[in-house]
């Protein structure tokens, strides 16, 4: 097997649609020799912010020579392999044909029973981390949750410690309608006696995972900037900090406010590793800071005009991105490309960014779950925007204007102009 067709058969292995639940990926890492449990590992969760929690945290740990790390994130940008990640890179070919060739002997067995059935995409990728994980012997693994937290299969590992990041409404046709109902789901990966961290700011919700936790006999933790750093100066492109271990002020390269609170949360799961056993200096917290990188994420392209890549795919991360651009506005006049999913809140959405921008246009990203040219023309959208049937063109029409050009919504979208650019 190629490693083209270890990556196509995950990839082509489909969405589950219920009922939901850890019985396909408990079978299937069972099957495996339950490798999930051969190392340390947390889990992050949350709305939004998890993968820049999972990206700091990785960072430090990469700075500190005792330890091999592994990372499990969702979802790829350009390339699956961007999602299971040893020391930093992405999993060696090699792992990821023997470790689909193993999963592809399982999931026979587990076609033919009606009583199993099929494993999803999600099941099968993630069940590969676990598996690299384990041949490449690493001593801890950070695994971002995909959906939700309960019948997530990233929650079939045992963490030293869970975090949530914070609660918002997406999916709420999987995790249940309101911020309570998704907050329950959500904490489906606390564990007994083991810590959750969160970032969350709700009274009501911080309410009920208190209540979680006691019932678990768990500590909450909760992270909030200015704890552990102070915030010297926020820049368009980052953030100057100065950490009381630190000598000199150091540059986190995650614009926008909110990555403050996402390095408290992060800065807080580095303190309970700590208390469980990692020796992480306070050199390596200093240089892994300075160090980490998050695509796609407020992201600027150099060049003429100048290109920012904001992946705000739900309304929680509409709003980040609207108070960026407030705080920093970009070269004028601000062309905007936008694209959303049919299931996201897209025309609260495009209105919101409509007064920023000069020229509007939408363009329907690559996925199944987009809307047709009939379907915008019938909504709110069409009387501002502009339809764009690629994104191509659309930069092209943006690429007139002077100023600068914002690509943002659906991470697809993202997905697409990582890659147009990076054949311009």
């Amino acid at each position: 097997m190629k490693i083209h067709e270890a990556t196509r058969w995950i990839l082509d292995r489909g969405t589950r649609t219920g009922p939901y639940g850890l019985d396909r990926i408990n079978f299937l890492l069972e099957e495996l020799g339950n490798p999930q449990n051969n190392f340390a590992c947390v889990l992050i969760g949350g709305t939004n912010g998890k993968g820049s929690v999972t990206a700091i945290t990785e960072s430090i740990l990469l700075q500190c020579e005792d330890y091999v790390t592994g990372s499990f994130t969702s979802p790829h940008l350009v390339d699956i392999r961007e999602r299971i990640k040893i020391q930093g890179q992405q999993m060696s070919d090699k792992l990821w044909v023997n470790g689909t060739l193993a999963i592809q002997e399982v999931a026979k067995v587990m076609e033919k029973e009606p009583s199993i059935g099929a494993a999803s995409f999600f099941e099968a990728v993630a069940s590969l981390a676990f598996w690299g994980f384990n041949e490449a012997e690493i001593d801890l693994a950070i695994v971002e949750v995909g959906l939700g937290g309960r019948f997530d299969s990233t929650n079939a590992c045992s963490p030293e410690v869970s975090v949530i990041t914070n609660i918002g409404t997406d999916h709420q046709e999987f995790l249940g309608i309101g911020k309570l109902a998704i907050a329950n789901e959500k904490l489906g990966i606390l564990r007994k006696k083991r810590p959750l961290i969160t970032g969350e700011k709700s009274p009501e919700i911080l309410e009920e995972f208190e209540k979680a936790c006691r019932q678990k006999d768990s500590q909450l933790i909760v992270a909030r900037p200015g704890k552990e750093f102070t915030n010297v100066e926020s820049r368009p492109d980052g953030h100057l900090i100065k950490l009381s271990f630190c000598d000199e002020p150091i540059f986190l390269a995650l614009p926008g406010e909110h990555q403050l609170e996402n390095l408290a949360i992060a800065l807080e799961l580095v303190g309970q590793l700590r208390k469980h056993g990692f020796a992480i200096p306070d050199e390596a917290v200093c240089k892994g800071i300075e160090a980490v990188k998050w695509p796609g994420r407020l992201q600027w392209i150099e060049g003429n005009p100048p290109i920012l890549l904001d992946g705000a795919h739900n309304a929680e991360g509409l709003e980040t991105l609207v108070s960026y651009l407030r705080d920093f506005p970009p070269p004028a006049p601000l062309n905007i490309i936008f694209g959303a999913l049919k299931d996201k809140p897209f025309v609260e959405m495009a209105a919101k960014l409509s007064s920023f921008g000069h020229r509007l246009c939408f363009v329907p990203p690559a996925c199944n779950r987009t809307m047709t040219r009939e379907t915008f023309g019938s909504t709110p959208l069409a009387d501002k925007w502009q339809w764009f049937d690629t994104l191509s063109s659309a930069l092209t029409f943006c690429r007139a204007e002077s100023g600068s050009i914002l690509i943002t919504g659906s991470l697809y979208l993202i997905s697409d102009a990582l890659k147009e650019l990076g054949k311009q």
